[in-house]
């Protein structure tokens, strides 16, 4: 019993300061659902926004990408989001490079690094305003190739300290190299 005890505290804090890696629901990822399973996906009470994608990319050029989640008696917040080749000899692998903005986001690496995540750190879990979070970051689109899909999961949590009562949303979006 005393080890359940002292081992629930270090897992809270491990996903307050983000999750592991691989949980954006991308090429057959499990997402935040995994844990927070008590709602369904993407309650219509909240939304997950990506903005800042372009729908056609300059090879090379610095983007800057805004994640916003919201939902009412949104406490405490978590994201995460990656950047991949959908085609190709490289389908699923990393595409351009991911750049965390400030100590709100992190970068993590998937197994075998083919694939470079950001998401949210202890400090990035907080929100400034009750039923709301937001993330901003960089990307360089590729140099080479082709088109790019992002996916991101994110979970709008009542900050009880448990997996229960949170909400879990996703989306993916699309941008294609200007010719």
């Amino acid at each position: 019993m005393i080890s359940l005890f002292v081992l629930g505290p270090v897992a809270i804090v491990a996903f307050s300061d983000g999750p592991d890696a691989a949980l954006t629901g991308g090429f057959g990822e499990p997402t935040c659902l995994e844990c927070h399973s008590d709602h369904g996906m993407n309650d219509a009470s909240g939304k997950l926004n990506v903005a800042g994608i372009p729908e056609m990319y300059a090879p090379g050029k610095d983007y800057t990408i805004t994640v916003t989640l919201a939902r009412p008696e949104l406490a405490r917040a978590g994201f995460q989001l990656a950047a991949r080749f959908d085609e190709g000899g490289s389908a699923g692998m990393s595409a351009g490079v991911l750049r965390a903005g400030d100590p709100r986001t992190q970068l993590i690496e998937g197994d075998g690094r083919r694939v470079i995540y950001i998401e949210q750190t202890l400090a990035g879990s907080k929100v400034e305003r009750i039923g709301t979070a937001e993330w901003t970051f960089g990307w360089t689109a590729p140099e080479s190739g082709g088109s790019v899909i992002f996916h991101a999961a994110a979970n709008a949590s009542n900050d009880d300290r448990s997996a229960l009562g949170d909400f879990i949303y996703t989306t993916s979006a699309h941008s294609v190299a200007a010719r």
